[in-house]
This record gives structure tokens, C-alpha cells and sequence, in this order.
């Protein structure tokens, strides 16, 4: 176990210094329970920066282990000399890490953004850190805010109401202390639930069924940050002096100040950001898109980006219990129905594809929902095994 002037040492490390120490290359190599806890105390506690960690962490996971000397070295001079001549020394042991010329190759590609300062996406600890720290809806049918990794409150609620103030984190009608949370908080939403959140800056977040969110206890810096997988409507509070970033697996939505619904399930391959009021830039690998109010960015059937105007009360609607949609194909509404009630629905692909318009009371059941379509369209609705499953007539 590393000691306390060990742990100081860490605390000014940046990426390069961590691809330099052999102790924490040993713990991303070859992880066991002394080093695993060791390097959670020193994330949970705020003692290293957590962006320089998780960068050299995703690093050495992605380009092995192991060290091949086989390498020639007049191979790796020339993959060398694409990197600023001031850093070769710096980098010449990590080079040798890579273990082939193939994983140089990747080493090359991934740290030159370093250098450039081109990159817009080299600052997403909170990418990395939701990458880093995916935990699997299993069965658990409560909703969980994950404040770090010995604490998780679980929640019976149907829609739990959280609020962050100065001190406590406020569930329904029970608190918790903010200083036994982590740098970032998870709120897993499963399927079958709702959530409110409130955050320490005021900002309000409505999340549907299915959804996780990862936020900071407290913004610090110019910046406020969350990420998102799943579905949320948000009305961010103003602050001129603090841009608001919503990051998706895809995406990002830079504001000051507005109100818009972000639907971005990393297992769906249909994405939509529709804004309600203000502004908003969204910012993908390739490119940036402004926004206006009216207006849905929508990545449909996995194909590029496209803009155009809509009515917005149909897709924020579900924060009232209400369902609207509009000359929608049947899988879209029905996998909606699965993630909102949590219970699976079956259906053919000649089934999916019919198209639907009308809107639905989520307060009803979901029988009565799925009966309701039987006047609707030429289909035959059977429930067993806690599924149901839905065939063309």
C-alpha cells in the first residue's frame, strides 16, 4: 500500500507523470484489491486530477501490456519524429510500453492532441469518467444515486424528488451529508421510473425511465458539467459566468441558460436535442450546430445530423405523464412504452414498422394502452412470461 507522502506526490501529477510511475502503471496493468482502493481514496478524496488520471488510465488500457523486444529501435524512430522533439525524452519509456508497432501507432495518434491544443474533447473527464465507471442496470428495480464506491442509496419511489443544497443531498423525506459523496454522483434511473433532480446550482432535471446521469456534488471552476445516457428534460439556471455542458456518448450541448430535452440512449441509434427556450450549440466530432427555439436536432436510423422545425409540447410532454407523437413508427412508441412501464414488449419487424400518430395518458396502464392500439392498426396483443408480445393480424 502506497504511504501518505505517496499520496502527496500524486497530487500534482499530470498525464505524463502517471505514464512515467511504475506503481501506477503496475495498478492499471495488473490491478489488485491494495492498488484498487488505494487509487479510489485518492479519486473519492479529490487528492489527484481526475482528468490527468483517467486519460493515462484509458491509455494504458489501450495499448496493452506486455513489452515486445522485437521493436526495432530504428522503427521507433521514425514514429518518433511526428512528436514535438522537445517531449521525445519525456515519452521514450512510455513508448515502450506499447509493446508493438501497431500499439506505437495507437500511442502516436492518441497523444498528440496533447501537443496540437486542437482537440475540443481533450478536457471530458466526465466522458472518461462515465466510461470508466458504467455499472449494469441488472434487475434492480430502485432508483440509485451511486455518491461513491462504498455508498449507494437506493430508492423505492416510483418518482423520487433529489435535491442538492449547501450541506445535504434531500431524498423525498430523507437526507444524506454531501461530504460522504464522491467527485461525481450517478443517478440510475431504471426502467419503469422517473426522477427529478436538482442540482447545486439550481438547474432542474426531469429524467425518464432508463436513464443515468452523472454530475459533480458542486460546480467549481468556469465550467458546470453533466453527462447523460438516456432521456432528460433540463431547464439549466442562468449564470453568465459559467457555461452549462450537457456531454452524451456523441454529443455535446453547450448553454448559459435555457431549457431543452435530450434524448441520447447510447443503445438506441435515434438521438434527439429539442430546444424549448434560449439557445443552444451542439458540438459532434465533425461539426457545430446552433439551435433555436422550435427547433430539434435529430440523428435518425444512425444517419447524419439534420435540423428542423417542430412543435415542442410533443416531445417534453412525458414530464406530465403524456405521450405525443406524430406519424412515429410503431417500435419507436412501443420501446418508449418498455422503458417507461419496464416490462418488455415483443414485436415483429413488419409490426414496427406501421405508423402511428395520437398522443397517450402514461397514467393509464399499460394494458389498457396496448389495447387501445387493437382499434388502431390490424394487430393481435398476448401477454406471458411478464412480456408482451404484439403480432400483425
Amino acid at each position: 500500500m502506497q504511504d501518505h507522502s505517496s499520496q502527496k506526490k500524486y497530487s500534482g501529477f499530470a498525464f505524463e507523470d502517471f505514464l512515467q510511475d511504475e506503481f501506477f502503471i503496475s495498478s492499471m496493468k495488473y490491478p489488485n484489491e491494495v492498488s484498487v482502493r488505494f487509487w479510489k481514496d485518492m479519486l473519492d478524496s479529490n487528492k489527484i486530477n481526475s482528468k490527468e488520471f483517467y486519460s493515462a488510465k484509458f491509455f494504458i488500457e489501450s495499448v496493452g501490456s506486455g513489452y515486445d523486444d522485437s521493436v526495432e529501435e530504428t522503427e521507433l524512430s521514425a514514429l518518433w519524429a511526428d512528436i514535438n522533439t522537445s517531449n521525445k525524452n519525456k515519452f521514450r519509456k512510455l513508448l515502450y510500453i506499447a509493446g508493438s508497432i501497431a500499439a506505437a501507432i495507437v500511442f502516436i495518434i492518441m497523444i498528440l492532441p496533447y501537443f496540437s491544443g486542437n482537440n475540443r474533447f481533450q478536457d471530458d473527464d466526465i466522458v472518461l469518467y462515465a466510461r470508466e465507471n458504467r455499472i449494469q442496470e441488472g434487475d434492480n428495480p430502485d432508483i440509485r444515486i451511486v455518491l461513491s464506491d462504498r455508498k449507494t442509496l437506493q430508492l423505492s419511489d416510483e418518482e423520487a424528488d433529489i435535491v442538492y443544497d449547501s450541506t445535504e443531498i434531500k431524498i423525498s423525506r430523507k437526507s444524506s451529508l454531501k461530504k460522504e459523496s464522491a467527485v461525481y454522483n450517478q443517478l440510475l434511473v431504471p426502467k419503469g421510473k422517473r426522477s427529478k433532480l436538482t442540482l447545486a446550482d439550481g438547474t432542474l432535471i426531469y429524467v425518464n425511465s432508463g436513464t443515468r446521469v452523472i454530475y459533480p456534488v458542486e460546480f467549481i471552476g468556469d465550467k458546470r458539467e453533466i453527462y447523460v445516457d438516456g432521456e432528460i428534460f433540463i431547464n439549466v439556471a442562468h449564470d453568465a459566468k459559467r457555461l452549462f455542458v450537457v456531454k452524451t456518448k456523441d454529443v455535446s450541448v453547450q448553454v448559459l441558460g435555457t431549457s431543452f430535452n435530450v434524448m441520447a440512449y447510447e443503445s438506441d441509434i435515434n438521438k434527439r436535442i429539442v430546444l424549448v427556450k434560449g439557445s443552444v450549440k451542439i458540438s459532434n466530432k465533425a461539426e457545430e450546430t446552433m439551435l433555436e427555439p422550435s427547433q430539434m436536432y435529430e440523428v435518425k436510423d444512425g444517419e447524419e445530423a439534420f435540423v428542423s422545425a417542430v412543435d415542442v409540447s410533443k416531445y417534453i410532454s412525458w414530464i406530465n405523464g403524456l405521450y405525443q407523437f406524430d406519424s412515429e413508427r410503431l417500435e419507436v412508441v412501443l420501446l418508449r412504452l418498455s422503458r417507461y412501464y419496464g416490462t418488455d414488449i415483443a414485436f415483429s419487424e413488419e409490426t414496427g414498422n406501421l405508423k402511428c400518430s395520437g398522443k397517450m395518458d402514461l397514467k393509464d396502464n399499460l394494458k389498457d394502452i396496448l389495447d387501445g392500439l387493437l382499434f388502431s392498426f390490424p394487430i393481435e396483443v398476448q401477454y406471458a412470461n411478464n412480456k408482451y408480445n404484439i403480432t400483425k393480424n
